[in-house]
């Protein structure tokens, strides 16, 4: 499984040309596209910057804690009668 979907790397393509364009697209008409407008009218390499950094934090092949996409296993404690959740390393 590779770490970006074909439309992100379409979307990469299209941010480093024309910033405002892929973050419109990744988030629609949002404070990010303001954001982006802005760092471009300032320079081209902010607003690629941002552009990069929009599609990569919107990627869709990342899990997604808000959604449910992380999900809580039980890991066995050195006590048989106490179960913590989510860490190998117990703390006393």
């Amino acid at each position: 499984m590779s770490a970006y979907s074909g439309r992100d790397i379409i979307l990469f393509i299209l941010a480093f040309f024309f910033p405002p364009a892929a973050v419109g697209i990744k988030t629609g008409c949002s404070v990010d596209l303001l954001i982006n407008i802005c760092l471009c009218v300032l320079g081209a390499i902010p607003g690629i910057i941002h552009g990069f950094y929009i599609v990569h934090k919107y990627n869709e092949t990342q899990e997604d804690i808000e959604t449910g996409g992380l999900q809580y296993e039980r890991v066995p404690a050195e006590d048989p009668s106490r179960v913590t959740y989510g860490a190998t390393n117990p703390t006393n």
